[in-house]
Parts: structure tokens; C-alpha cells; sequence
């Protein structure tokens, strides 16, 4: 199956981490997961923010891509649009290559792909994939280029347009069908640092949040020592119907991201996953695992 025609693509905007108010995007704009916080539009201005992070229920928010895709099944033309991004994972490079092939937003295969993705966005590893050895591809094959650059502690400093598009080129492959991937057998493995009020603090060098809810663990933080002295964070509860873990969104008072970004601005995510800053000098968090575990242990205990 061939990608399609590829339309010229629109002017990309890639600012490292950086948030926006959607009233100080110009016309002619497209934001997408997480630039500006919560879905918003603006038809006569031609001002978009397809986002699933802030001011929304997680539970029934669709992720990025796949209100990007919904959208382009119902008329929407991005024309010359200006596109802003933060950061890049699955959700962003598949809407940005949504964007930019809007012809194969009626793919099946496509669709499948925009489904299986989405879904495990929005909700996170312990959401069944539509298609798992899909998705699986996506995440190992096409997306390596970032998994390693994040093992690899390199992600902080790396030209994230380079970053893009060779996950862009890697997607236009696997819709080809010429991208090669062989599974690989890793032994991922976390360790329990700290046992909090029906929580708990973990080590990883990799992204384990699926092996963390199969050990039954509800609720936790993932924590990963950078090279640089600051430490990469990821608070999340396995959905919106766990409570007792007020993960977000930042903008919300009491909750875990609005106390920390108090401390240490920056922090931010939605209401089930988010996590420390991402600088623009790829620095992460600076405040140690003790002072984020009193953090949180002093409000999910009512201290």
C-alpha cells in the first residue's frame, strides 16, 4: 500500500516543551497534544488545539491524533496552517503525518492504526491495543528514533526537527509496507524505591508503567537519572476511575501537578499521566525523590 500523494507540508513549529494560552495563537494555527492545554477551536480565525491533557475527562478524551483524524473525515482542511508542537511521541508524529497526508485518513489500515495508537494514549498501558502487534510496530519500529534518543539520555539535546521527520519517514515505510522490524526480548524490570499511602515510587530505565499495573500497583511514580543531575518523573494512576491519586491537571488546585508546579514550574500533564518539565536545555526536574515523595505523600494522605 502506497502513503499517498504527499501535500506541501505546512510550516512546523517545534518549541521544546514550551505551553501556550490558545488566545495568544495567531490565525491560521494548528496545536497539537499538549502545546495549548485542552481542545479548543476557532473556525473564524482558523485556530485549532487538538489536545487531551487539560480541562478535559481522560476517560472520554480522544487522544491528538485521533481527533485529527476525525476531524479530516469531517471536513476539516488544514490548508496552509501553521503547526505547533512540544514534544514528540506516537500521538504527535502520527497527527503531524495525518496532517500532511490527509487522503489516508480513510485508509482501513490507517484508521486501525490511529485507533490502536490513540486509544493507549489517551489511557495509557493498561488500555487493551485494537490491533497490539500493530501498534507494537508502531511503537518499537517506527518510533525508535525517539525511544532510543530517551534511552540514550540524548533526547534533551537533539535536533527535534531531524527527530520528526525520520519518524515521519519511518510511518511513510510502514504504510508501504517496507519498514523491517524484529521483535526484541528486553528485560525491562523496575524496583520499588518508596512505599507510600497506597502508592509507591519506582526506578526504571525504561518505560514500565505496563509491568507496574500488572503487579497490581494502581498508582506510582516513575523516576529516570539523567545525565545531566535531574531526574525525569512520571506520575500516573492506571485510569480516571482510581481514586485517591489527584494526578492532575496542573491547572487544577490540590492536585499533585499543581503542588510541584508551585515548587518547581514546569511540571504538567492530564488527569491520569504527567510528569516533570521538560527544559529547553533537555534539564528535567531538579527537586530530589524525597522532596516529591513528601509532596505527594502530604496530600494523597490529607497531611
Amino acid at each position: 500500500m502506497e502513503a499517498g500523494t504527499v501535500a506541501k507540508p505546512a510550516p512546523l513549529i517545534i518549541e521544546r516543551g514550551k505551553t501556550e494560552q490558545f488566545e495568544n495563537l495567531p490565525d491560521n494555527s494548528i496545536a497539537l497534544d499538549g502545546y495549548v492545554q485542552g481542545p479548543v477551536f476557532d473556525v473564524e480565525r482558523n485556530r485549532f488545539s487538538f489536545d487531551h491533557h487539560d480541562k478535559v475527562n481522560r476517560q472520554i478524551t480522544r487522544a491528538s491524533c485521533q481527533q485529527v483524524m476525525d476531524a479530516i473525515l469531517l471536513g476539516f482542511e488544514p490548508k496552509s496552517s501553521s503547526i505547533y508542537i512540544n514534544d514528540i511521541d506516537g500521538d504527535t508524529v502520527l497527527s503531524v503525518w495525518l496532517l500532511r497526508h490527509l487522503e489516508m485518513a480513510k485508509d482501513p489500515k490507517v484508521r486501525m492504526l490511529v485507533e490502536s495508537v490513540g486509544s493507549v494514549d489517551a489511557h495509557g498501558p493498561a488500555y487493551q491495543a485494537l490491533d497490539p502487534v500493530l501498534a507494537e510496530k508502531f511503537a518499537k519500529a517506527v518510533m525508535r528514533p525517539e525511544s532510543d534518543a530517551r534511552k540514550n539520555r540524548t533526547y534533551g539535546q537533539v535536533d527535534m526537527n531531524v527527530l520528526l521527520e525520520q519518524c515521519l519517514k519511518n510511518l511513510d515505510d510502514l504504510m508501504a509496507g517496507k519498514l523491517e522490524y524484529v521483535k526484541e526480548e528486553k528485560d525491562r524490570k523496575f524496583e520499588v524505591v518508596k512505599q507510600g499511602i497506597g502508592w509507591v515510587m519506582i526506578e526504571s530505565n525504561n518505560f514500565v508503567f505496563d509491568l507496574i499495573y500488572g503487579a497490581g500497583h494502581l498508582r506510582a511514580v516513575a523516576m529516570q537519572k539523567q545525565p545531566d543531575g535531574s531526574i525525569a518523573y512520571t506520575i500516573a494512576k492506571k485510569s480516571e476511575l482510581v481514586g485517591a491519586f489527584p494526578v492532575g491537571p496542573m491547572s487544577k488546585e490540590g492536585t499533585l501537578l499543581y503542588e510541584l508546579n508551585k515548587i518547581e514550574p514546569g511540571w504538567g500533564g492530564s488527569s491520569t499521566i504527567g510528569g516533570a518539565p521538560r527544559n529547553p536545555d533537555g534539564s528535567r526536574s531538579r527537586l530530589s525523590p524525597e522532596q516529591v515523595f513528601e509532596v505527594i505523600e502530604r496530600i494523597v494522605g490529607g497531611k
